[in-house]
């Protein structure tokens, strides 16, 4: 069975500068961003400010999020950042069982109600929540019982967060002295989120999974479409693994005119090889809670 888990997963690539220092990873930061179709490592340098390593590695056949439990013993071997202690750590869960909640709304007893809504629960799912300062919301979401175990029991000081609360709150937040309506588009290998953001507040929010090109291209002009934007003058801005030489921003550049890519966030510094990559990239793992 191990040798059919290790086939599972791929090393996509590594950058880790020379100021990492397997004696000094008691005053680090683990950043750990799980998903069924891939997994992120990051050092965060909470002395200096700085992301110091970074690992991706690609998960391939695997639709089941309970496979990560197991796949994350595998990655302790091939890795060579996480089997340390470390200061603290924290998990950000890529799935599509969250859902947003106003404060006021919120009820702790009525979580789980809350993400049935939009989501198919099982019994061996641990429900959690995590805070949206800037919109005064709840994100609430779903992860494995067994993973949250097997890092607990690895870890001594796990947060558990969804990834789409660190880009929600950090684009809502970046935005409030702005004006004008903007659309976020945050792709991934097999799924993207969209937001409609004008000023603070968050106008549309929705993740659609995508199998091709003209999947992505048919989903965004059909968000377009329903709220009622101009593809040639809506400011829009692309996040995360995409690159200006794909298919995916050639398509999208024919039908929507006003494209740029998102900028890195300045609230920390980063190595040197992290450097190299293009600055949209990471941008869930690079701006995740760091308290």
């Amino acid at each position: 069975m191990t040798t059919d888990l290790k086939k599972k997963i791929t090393q996509l690539h590594s950058f880790i500068d020379e100021a990492f220092d397997e004696k000094k990873t008691a005053s680090y930061q683990l950043l750990l961003q799980m998903g069924v179709n891939d997994i992120q490592v990051a050092i965060h340098d909470k002395q200096q400010n700085k992301y110091i390593a970074l690992e991706k590695y690609v998960v391939s056949n695997t639709d089941n999020f309970e496979a990560l439990t197991d796949l994350f013993d595998i990655l302790s071997k091939e890795s060579k950042l996480i089997d340390h202690v470390f200061q603290s750590v924290i998990c950000l869960i890529v799935s599509n069982l969250s859902t947003l909640v106003p404060s006021v709304l919120f009820e702790e007893d009525k979580k789980e109600i809350y993400l049935n809504f939009n989501a198919s629960l099982t019994e061996d799912e641990v429900i959690m929540t995590d805070e949206i300062n800037s919109l005064d919301a709840k994100n609430i979401f779903a992860l494995p019982a067994s993973l949250k175990t097997k890092l607990n029991h690895k870890y001594s000081n796990v947060k558990y967060h969804h990834a789409s609360s660190a880009l929600i709150d950090t684009l809502t937040a970046n935005n409030k002295n702005q004006t004008g309506k903007k659309i976020y588009i945050h792709i991934e290998s097999t799924h993207f989120e969209i937001l409609l953001i004008e000023g603070k507040n968050l106008i549309f929010y929705n993740s659609f999974n995508y199998h091709s090109t003209e999947d992505f291209i048919y989903y965004v002009l059909f968000v377009f479409e329903q709220l009622q934007l101009n593809p040639e003058k809506t400011e829009t801005i692309l996040l995360g693994e995409v690159e200006k030489s794909s298919a995916l921003y050639t398509l999208t550049n024919k039908y929507i005119r006003n494209i740029k890519f998102a900028e890195r966030t300045v609230d920390s510094d980063y190595s040197y090889q992290l450097q190299t990559l293009p600055k949209h990239f990471n941008f869930t793992l690079f701006n995740s809670y760091y308290n």
